[in-house]
């Protein structure tokens, strides 16, 4: 009878949830429909758009559907943690971030209205946006320095918030290294402890955890409210950021559930876009914005993870590869960092070679696979690129395309990824993490021969 009174208390929990969703198998079929019942036995009824009704297990729906229907499930079973109401909870953000109990199964743009955030990427697999405050937005009674907004097709994924990092505060004059480096600790501690005083007033006292694995580990707070994971990572010296994720995926120290590796290859073949002028074209690359600080490295590799299916964070792979004040990565020490993170996720990292030729880049281009690519950047060549693009684009440059980067004025180390080609033409396209004006350009392959550096790089299945 206990069970029976569940299912017959859950059944009304549910219709509140009764609208038509797109569903994804574990084979990337889909199908749309709308919750009936969902079972404590983790089976859920659904129906079709025909009327027709059936009931299958959890297990057959990809990680996204899988995390909706337990957190349904566990809104159901009436735990304690769910008797704040979730304008409570927005009230103590200090900002409109739920429109109801759970966020999960919100639209990622209908999440991202309610944000007042930008779009920053749209792909046909991921979405996301992100904004730089600069501090002039608060969140928990403090000021924020970036936010983003991750989405899968279909829903949001996972929110964070940075607070302070290292990485986006400028050198000082006439303030050595390590009295800046005391400066920023001293801030980093003092926002940490006053945000984490905040949520322990609202939520009680949080649970020691931690996300990721190796260098990437970071210790957090966490609260959990309904079926979000609230987690304060203060990171000494680096960064004070806010991560908010489905509990199901924070009881996995974030890790997502793996893509087979022949649907990631299909996908990625999917990918290659062949034009009519001969252009060869990886798409659905996303993009991230580094910001105004020297992140091109940590950036560059958070496009790439995605695109891969593997999650990422620019500043958790800047706090693995030791980033400094105010940005820059040696190439060496992220991609030691990275490698752990790629093989726990069925990937592996293949060094190419550092002689870019139109030969090399077709052969991975043509698979789907863009390619890491180090550089010299100079003025000069940021120049000849963005005039070659307006050529290709018949709209020649009335005034000077600025990227808000040090490459606008001074040359330096740079990574950007290759992410396609023309045979006819002699030319590739490099796409750089500055904003979308920045995620297709073209030069010649003679321009990328001569400003090229270091071994290439591509991860694949």
């Amino acid at each position: 009878m206990k069970v029976l009174g569940f299912v017959v208390f859950l059944f009304f929990v549910v219709q509140s949830f009764c609208f038509a969703r797109v569903w994804t198998d574990l084979k990337g079929r889909k199908i749309e429909a709308e919750v009936v019942e969902v079972f404590p036995n983790k089976t859920v009824k659904l129906k079709r758009k025909d009327g027709k009704k059936m009931t299958v297990p959890f297990s057959m729906f990809a990680e996204k559907d899988v995390v909706y229907l337990e957190g349904v499930l566990k809104k159901g079973s009436g735990g304690a943690q769910d008797k704040m109401d979730w304008k409570k909870v927005d009230a103590c953000f200090g900002f409109s971030l739920w429109g109801d109990d759970l966020l999960w199964d919100d639209s990622t743009a209908e999440v991202a209205k309610r944000m007042k955030l930008r779009k920053e990427s749209k792909t046909e697999f991921l979405e996301n946006y992100r904004s730089y405050p600069f501090g002039r937005l608060k969140i928990l009674g403090q000021p924020v320095f970036a936010v983003a907004l991750y989405g899968g097709s279909n829903a949001v994924e996972s929110i964070s918030f940075v607070f302070i990092n290292q990485g986006d505060i400028p050198a000082i004059q006439n303030i050595d290294k390590k009295k800046l480096g005391q400066m920023v600790e001293k801030k980093i501690h003092a926002c940490g402890k006053r945000l984490h005083d905040v949520l322990a007033a609202r939520f009680g006292k949080p649970k020691r955890d931690s996300l990721g694995r190796g260098k990437m580990r970071e210790k957090v707070w966490r609260w959990d409210w309904n079926t979000h994971a609230i987690m304060l990572s203060v990171q000494e010296k680096k960064y004070v950021a806010l991560r908010i994720m489905p509990v199901e995926i924070a009881d996995r120290g974030g890790k997502m559930g793996k893509i087979r590796a022949k649907e990631l290859k299909n996908q990625l073949a999917h990918c290659v876009e062949r034009r009519e002028n001969g252009d060869v074209f990886v798409r659905n690359v996303p993009m991230i914005n580094q910001g105004p600080k020297g992140y091109c490295s940590p950036a560059t590799w958070e496009r790439y993870l995605r695109y891969m299916h593997i999650p990422a964070d620019m500043y958790l792979l800047a706090l693995a590869a030791d980033t400094g004040v105010g940005g820059g990565t040696y190439s060496a020490e992220m991609m030691e960092a990275v490698k752990p993170l790629v093989t726990g996720n069925g990937r592996a990292l293949k060094e190419i070679g550092t002689d870019p030729s139109i030969r090399l880049i077709s052969r991975y281009v043509d698979q789907g696979l863009p390619i890491f690519w180090h550089l010299t950047s100079t003025p000069s060549f940021q120049r000849t690129v963005n005039n070659n693009t307006a050529r290709r684009l018949g709209k020649p440059l009335k005034k000077p395309i600025l990227a808000g980067q040090s490459e606008d004025s001074q040359s330096g180390g740079h990574i950007c990824l290759i992410v396609g080609y023309n045979k006819k033409t002699n030319e590739v396209a490099i796409s750089d993490s500055w904003g979308s004006h920045f995620s297709e350009r073209w030069v010649s392959i003679d321009e990328i021969k001569r400003a090229s550096r270091d071994t290439m790089v591509v991860i694949k299945w």
